[in-house]
């Protein structure tokens, strides 16, 4: 990530699945892609403007390291 921006990787139980967070350099989650195992979705939130680079950097990083769903499922 760049200038400042980072990731954060946090398991959710209520929401039954893994999330990678963007945190911006003002230390608030700027964005987050969730791997939901539920209901093998994946889900891209911003909670702020996000310039896009820092947005591609997030969901190709989070492919990399959500895995693949709970029941082996590749991430679509």
């Amino acid at each position: 990530m760049g200038s400042g921006w980072r990731t954060i990787l946090a398991s959710d139980v209520a929401r039954d699945g893994v999330g990678l967070e963007l945190v911006a350099p003002n230390d608030k989650v700027a964005a987050e892609v969730f791997r939901c195992d539920a209901d093998r979705t994946l889900t891209v939130t911003t909670f702020r403007p996000v310039p896009l680079p820092e947005l591609e950097r997030l969901v190709a990083e989070a492919r990399r390291r959500l895995g693949p769903f709970e029941d082996g499922t590749p991430l679509p």
